[in-house]
């Protein structure tokens, strides 16, 4: 599980090719799209072996802050008025606990759900973990009519590890079946 809270407005053949050596590795790999409230592909979360995560808020609303994209955001997690850890010697002159909002706030959900889900499914592939989180999420078009089809769907961990939710029934990238 690798969670990568960072992200660069263009790509490199090495972290391409880091990336696609992780998921055949088995390796699942989350990443944030970014804070400029814009469309635009950010990498890593744009590779296609990169689930890519925006920040909602508690009412499940975009961020005002947070990019989106058709085909490149693929969850959505909780992002905003995130209580974490942090590390600052201008604020505290230490570390401390802080208040903070971003996708980088939103990812690591996504990846505790990833890490449950290869615990739960240890032979699944990264592509399968992966496609059932999303197949799992809940669509969230609804509350976000500005940006249909742009936000991913919302992390649901309960419905991701539910025995009676999809099961990969194969290694090859497939539809998963329900039962």
């Amino acid at each position: 599980m690798i969670n990568l809270s960072l992200g660069a407005d263009f790509d490199s053949a090495v972290l391409s090719d880091t990336l696609t050596a992780a998921q055949d590795a088995g390796v699942i790999v989350v990443a944030a799209v970014g804070n400029d409230n814009h469309s635009a592909p950010q990498f890593p979360a744009f590779h296609p072996a990169v689930l890519g995560v925006t920040a909602v808020d508690g009412a499940n609303v975009k961020a005002g802050f947070a990019n989106y994209g058709a085909g490149w955001v693929d969850l959505a997690a909780p992002g905003v008025g995130i209580h974490s850890t942090f590390t600052s010697t201008t604020v505290t002159g230490g570390s401390g606990y802080a208040i903070w909002s971003g996708t980088s706030m939103a990812t690591p959900f996504v990846a505790g759900a990833a890490a449950l889900a290869r615990q739960k499914l240890p032979a699944a592939t990264a592509a399968e973990i992966g496609q059932l989180l999303v197949t799992h999420g809940a669509n969230i078009d609804a509350t976000n009519p500005a940006h249909t089809g742009q936000v991913g769907r919302l992390l649901d961990i309960a419905a991701t590890l539910s025995d009676e939710g999809p099961v990969a029934t194969t290694r090859v990238l497939l539809p998963l079946v329900v039962r």
